[in-house]
């Protein structure tokens, strides 16, 4: 999953500073009856993703004004600028943010399939760790 995220970023070419690229985890642990999956990322990833980001305000129901034209032009947005810090940093291209979406549906719907699954593979193991009990027990008592 993380190779697809990494590959995905690389097509949207999302890879500026490598922060986000650099940030994908992910730690596999298993101790006989459970096991647990962790992939992790830094959270502006998203915004990249949502075409969304300075200016974004939570809960404000998707009317994003930055992106407007007649914004945009008021406030000069859709003049190239610098951007980033003096002794660095880029120049803007002027054009609105958009989409680039590199955690898309498919990839989320793959993560919740990998959650629907562990729980039975899970269980399987620890049945045949419980059958295995039962069998030493038998056996024990057999004997």
């Amino acid at each position: 999953m993380v190779q697809i995220w990494r590959d995905k970023l690389e097509y949207f070419d999302i890879r500026r500073t490598g922060a986000l690229m650099g940030s994908f985890t992910e730690s596999v642990t298993h101790d006989g009856l459970s096991a647990n999956i962790v992939m992790r990322f830094l959270a502006y990833g998203i915004y990249q993703a949502y075409g969304v980001g300075n200016g974004y305000i939570h809960d404000n129901g998707g009317d994003l004004e930055f992106l407007g034209p007649v914004y945009r032009k008021e406030h000069r947005l859709d003049v190239p600028r610098k951007v980033g810090p003096a002794w660095g940093g880029y120049y803007s291209s002027g054009e609105p943010r958009e989409r680039r979406d590199w955690f898309n549906p498919k990839l989320y719907a793959s993560l919740m399939r990998m959650k629907e699954t562990m729980p039975h593979i899970v269980g399987e193991e620890a049945a045949a760790l419980i059958c295995e009990a039962l069998e030493d027990a038998r056996k024990a008592v057999v004997r």
